[in-house]
């Protein structure tokens, strides 16, 4: 089980993925989160 876990976490941190514009679902996630922080301000 920990190799599952540990598994997705890289790759949630490192690999691209095209249906998020090239960027990891990590990145995408805090991007998005700052984008929903802006408009809430």
């Amino acid at each position: 089980m920990d190799e599952i876990v540990d598994w997705l976490t890289f790759d949630n941190h490192r690999q691209l993925h095209s249906s998020l514009g090239y960027v990891s679902p990590m990145q995408f996630e805090r991007a998005w989160l700052a984008a929903q922080q802006r408009q809430a301000a």
